[in-house]
């Protein structure tokens, strides 16, 4: 009888810290997001640019691409035909455009997206391991004090 007691207390333990664990986790979890300043709308969305196949450009405008000299003429607001929506597309505001070697345009940033979201998942590693590993030394903890 003392031992089904003992398990009951084991496990009604362990639930207490597998639930405030789980909060305290996503807690801090969160919190390193917003601290980051990580923007996972951005990080995980693609790039959007014209693409003359299947959109129709709207506005053209001069812009500076690197890698250019003087400024580019390119699309900067169109339709996609299959956005049933009717939603105009933009090139975003701010950030710099690269001419890449196949001919296309891409984003300066999108090379740093790649390392700020790898940081990200490292983060969020590192916090279910050490959770995890924090359970366990708490619930050993609590064994040998009841037995003590």
């Amino acid at each position: 009888m003392v031992s089904a007691t003992r398990e009951t207390r084991v496990w009604w333990f362990s639930l207490g810290v597998t639930l405030c664990l789980i909060v305290l986790c996503n807690g801090v979890l969160l919190g390193g997001v917003v601290v980051s300043g990580v923007n996972l709308e951005h990080i995980l969305a693609p790039p959007e640019f014209f693409d003359a196949a299947k959109d129709q450009c709207v506005r053209v405008a001069w812009t500076h691409v690197v890698g250019v000299e003087g400024p580019m003429r390119v699309c900067s607001e169109w339709l996609v035909l299959s956005d049933l929506t009717g939603q105009t597309h933009v090139i975003r505001d701010g950030e710099p455009l690269v001419l890449g070697n196949d001919g296309k345009l891409y984003y300066a940033s999108d090379r740093n997206r790649d390392f700020r979201l790898a940081g990200l998942l490292l983060f969020v590693v590192v916090v279910i391991f050490s959770g995890v590993r924090l359970k366990r030394f708490l619930i050993v903890r609590y064994r040998v004090r009841l037995d003590g």
